[in-house]
Order: C-alpha cells, then sequence, then structure tokens
C-alpha cells in the first residue's frame, strides 16, 4: 500500500501567510533569546517560584554550570524579561522575577508543560499516564495560559480539530 493521496490526508488548521510581511520571522527572533541553552528552565523556575534565587535556580539545574547561569540571567535583564531584586535582608542574596515583559513567557512554559505531560508521561509520571495540564496545575491553568486559555490546541486534544 503506499502514501495516502493528498485527499485521503486528514485536514489540519493553518494559519496561511500573515497578513503583513515579516522584516526576519517572528519565531527564529524569539529563539534568539528564548532558544538559548538553559534559558527556558531559567525562566520556568523563575516564573513558579518568584523571587528566585541564583542558588536555588542552579542547585533545581543540575548539569548548568555557574557561569553559564550568570550569562543568561545577564541577558535576560538585558531583554527586559527579568529583573533583579536588590537583597532585602541586607546580606548579598539578590532574588529575581519576571517583568511585565516577561510575564509573556507563561503561555510558552504552560503549552511546553502540557506537551509534556501528554507526550511525554513515561518520563514525567511515575504512573507514565498522560495528563492535561488543567490536572497537573488545577488552580493556575487558566493564569499560566493567559489570553491563551481557551484555544482548542490546548485543551487535551493531541491533534488539532479537523476542518
Amino acid at each position: 500500500m503506499g502514501p495516502a493521496s493528498s485527499s485521503e490526508r486528514p485536514a489540519f488548521p493553518a494559519p496561511g501567510p500573515p497578513a503583513i510581511p515579516f522584516k526576519s520571522c517572528p519565531i527564529a527572533t524569539t529563539l534568539g533569546t528564548l532558544g538559548r541553552k538553559w534559558t527556558l528552565t531559567i525562566l520556568r523556575d523563575i516564573a513558579f517560584f518568584p523571587d528566585a534565587s541564583f542558588s536555588m535556580i542552579l542547585k533545581n539545574n543540575p548539569g548548568l554550570r555557574q557561569r553559564t547561569l550568570s550569562l543568561r540571567l545577564k541577558q535576560l535583564v538585558g531583554e527586559r524579561l527579568v529583573e533583579k531584586s536588590p537583597p532585602t535582608d541586607g546580606g548579598r542574596r539578590r532574588t529575581y522575577r519576571l517583568t511585565s515583559k516577561g510575564l509573556q513567557v507563561w503561555p510558552i512554559l504552560a503549552t511546553l508543560a502540557q506537551f509534556g505531560v501528554q507526550n511525554h508521561a513515561n518520563v514525567v509520571f511515575a504512573d507514565r499516564q498522560p495528563r492535561n495540564i488543567e490536572d497537573v496545575y488545577p488552580t493556575s491553568t487558566a493564569f499560566m495560559m493567559g489570553r491563551f486559555a481557551n484555544l482548542p490546541f490546548r485543551r487535551g486534544r493531541p491533534n488539532p480539530p479537523s476542518r
């Protein structure tokens, strides 16, 4: 049996071409910042644990070196995704939190988490059973997804709905 013809393949929704031309691909441009090694896991720690310290981020990411963390935090501060808070106790312990621009990363993190709990359950969960993001973060789903909370692709459907 040969490959299915185009008329036999299920139809998947596609956005089509953009309404305005791009000077540069917005996905590639975003990955220039968020696609650097360790960046998303560092942002995850800062997003899930407001006032995350350097040492806490380092501890949560085995294999992450101090120099790399220092560079990534400097880049994230420079991109205005993260802000460094001065020590509150008079000591040297600075903490990091998302800026208003950095809060826009929440839906990206939530979508990655959704993909992971559905498609990598054998690694993520001891019982190896896929779940939806609502099962894992029942009180925070709407916050995490922001304006993307009600889109059909994240409501536990492994495939986009057909037209």
